[in-house]
């Protein structure tokens, strides 16, 4: 009688676990079927709103989060949809050019990956943005609170998308502007990667508002040989120093 028993609770337990399986199965392929595809819809944002979300963002999760979350938490709430999925917190790791690293400032990083999202032609707006960026005076936005309102902000040109390049080029202008020492780890330059993660993010939503509603269709750049940047700008490489 026991072993009857222990056969008929074994073989239950047998049945569980493959219908446990089957349905595991069958949710993993219904979910690949349904999982959306790029681009996302968009529809059109307030350029100065979505700024103003990237501004206070910064000083919780850094440049890059700053500028993807403030665009994409504006389209959960208008659209929806495939951006319910994406973490709020998804784009943290890129502040300081990639966790501190320096390399591809993170508004940058973070726009590209908005515009990835978005755009069926991502690439070329991805040329517009970088273009633009080092070759404009940035930061542009001014916050409407706190104590950097009141007085002219230093603007500079980067000639880079790269952190550590575009920080010291401010660098060198604000500390003739604020007479003082203006450090990597100072307030003044976290104000200006705060209004340069605004800036960004408000340039980036007119940008997409142009690519879905009047036809904006940036041109893609070639690159120099192997890239489109200037590497020239950081370095001076010679042939004995690679030999």
């Amino acid at each position: 009688m026991e072993r009857r028993r222990f056969l008929g609770e074994f073989l239950k337990a047998g049945m569980g676990v493959a219908v446990g399986l089957s349905i595991g199965n069958v949710s993993s392929s219904a979910s690949e079927k349904v999982s959306p595809e790029l681009p996302f819809p968009y529809v059109k944002l307030d350029p100065k709103k979505v700024a103003d979300k990237a501004y206070e963002e910064y000083y919780r999760h850094e440049c890059c989060n700053a500028v993807f979350s403030s665009i994409v938490g504006e389209l959960k709430k208008k659209v929806g949809g495939p951006y319910l999925g994406i973490p709020s917190m998804m784009f943290w790791y890129g502040g300081g050019g990639v966790a501190g690293w320096g390399t591809i400032c993170g508004t940058l990083n973070g726009a590209a990956a908005v515009f990835n999202l978005m755009c069926k032609d991502f690439k070329p707006m991805i040329d517009a943005l970088f273009e633009w960026y080092q070759t404009v005076q940035l930061p542009t936005y001014i916050p409407c609170k706190g104590n950097y309102c009141k007085i002219p902000f230093p603007k500079s040109v980067s000639h880079s998308p790269i952190c550590h390049v575009s920080v010291q080029r401010w660098c060198k202008i604000a500390t003739v502007y604020f007479k003082k020492p203006i450090l990597y780890n100072s307030r003044e330059r976290s104000e200006r990667c705060a209004r340069l993660s605004a800036t960004v993010a408000a340039k980036a939503v007119e940008m997409l508002n142009a690519y879905h509603f009047e036809g904006f269709r940036p041109k893609k750049i070639k690159g120099q040989e192997k890239t489109k940047m200037d590497c020239r700008l950081c370095h001076e490489i010679t042939m004995h120093e690679l030999s």
